[in-house]
């Protein structure tokens, strides 16, 4: 009986791993998370946030969009390609989970 149990408890693990291996979310998140790790490595993230605060919060934009450019200009399209796909990703991430916690936020208002 132990043996027919455990072959049945490995079945449902294994069956557990594949959906999430599977999962969409899942891999959007590998690819944030290695996006995210390439960025710091291409990137010096200290001498980022110095820029940003150097700028007038109304020019933020435009700093942006010439930082781009430049970087484009200087063929670093791994930088580009690694921020685009930063972005792409958490924009999805955020655009699944809100609604997620709204539903949840009502049901627990009617309790």
């Amino acid at each position: 009986m132990s043996t027919i149990r455990n072959n049945i408890m490995r079945r449902i693990y294994y069956s557990y791993g594949v959906s999430i291996a599977v999962h969409q979310m899942f891999w959007q998140g590998i690819v944030l998370g290695g996006s995210v790790a390439l960025f710091g490595r291409l990137t010096h993230v200290a001498s980022i946030v110095h820029n940003f605060l150097s700028v007038p919060l109304s020019q933020t934009p435009l700093f942006v969009e010439s930082a781009f450019a430049s970087a484009l200009a200087r063929g670093e399209m791994v930088t580009v390609l690694v921020v685009l796909a930063m972005v792409v990703f958490s924009v999805s991430f955020f655009l699944r989970t809100v609604p997620l916690m709204f539903k949840m936020q009502f049901s627990l208002a009617r309790v």
